[in-house]
């Protein structure tokens, strides 16, 4: 989690890791959305990236 500045957006990195059997764009949308949430009051507007990594 950073800030540019005071004024500026929050920024969140989410590092993830997925498991076979599971599609990597479907979880990583539902992780940005659910963070994006959990963030709505604290930090509306906060600027979430996912990363993926598929499981071997």
């Amino acid at each position: 989690v950073t800030r540019a500045s005071a004024a500026g957006p929050w920024e969140v990195d989410v590092q993830i890791v997925v498991r076979r059997g599971h599609r990597a764009l479907t979880v990583a949308r539902a992780v940005r959305d659910a963070v994006t949430a959990a963030l709505a009051g604290t930090a509306p507007g906060a600027q979430v990236t996912v990363t993926v990594t598929n499981a071997l």
